[in-house]
């Protein structure tokens, strides 16, 4: 029997890459090395607390869920988005691949990831949650007839639970437009006065 790249003996989970630990330690049965690896890598980032909501392997590493992160790489470097950080993202089933786009900062172009999953088991349902679930507010403002942005508050999952704005301009607009600036920082303005957060 397989499962999430390991085989399943007595309630334990023998990993390909050695070490074993229970499907239900906070490993999720992610090979000790790994674990360790991923684990001493979230030290130097705030907030993010070491526990594994779910995991994949990719062709070079493994995608891990927790919390307040998404994570991928393998035991030599990990790389770490808080989920608040990315702004829309999606699982493509038959190419097996996730893919998302970050925030940017405005006039920027925005920072696109892709990372296959050999075998995506909860991963891509999980990362869809986690996204979703750190929306506080999302709002369409329309600037131009049905051009517009979206206002959207996104927290942070981790224990600070911050809260950021961020304006995202639909397609026909751009920030290099003559007042779209001024006119998304009214819109922002507006939105944030409706609400107590942030």
């Amino acid at each position: 029997m397989r499962w999430w790249g390991g085989r399943v003996h007595n309630g334990r989970v023998r990993s390909d890459e050695g070490g074993s630990s229970a499907w239900w330690s906070r490993s999720r049965g992610l090979s000790k090395t790994v674990y360790e690896s991923w684990k001493t890598s979230l030290h130097g980032q705030a907030n993010r607390p070491s526990r594994i909501l779910g995991w994949a392997k990719t062709p070079t590493g493994f995608g891990i869920a927790s919390p307040a992160a998404f994570s991928f790489g393998d035991q030599l470097a990990w790389e770490h988005l808080g989920w608040h950080e990315i702004e829309r993202g999606g699982w493509n089933a038959e190419l097996n691949k996730l893919s998302w786009v970050r925030y940017a900062v405005p006039g920027e172009a925005p920072t696109h990831g892709v990372l296959e999953l050999t075998e995506p088991g909860r991963l891509p349902e999980i990362f869809r949650e986690r996204i979703s679930a750190t929306i506080a507010v999302e709002r369409f403002v329309p600037l131009a007839g049905d051009r517009g942005v979206i206002i959207a508050a996104r927290r942070d999952l981790g224990g600070s639970g911050t809260v950021v704005w961020h304006g995202t301009l639909t397609r026909g607009l751009s920030w290099q437009t003559h007042g779209v600036r001024a006119a998304v920082d009214q819109a922002m303005g507006e939105v944030k006065s409706e609400y107590d957060i942030g």
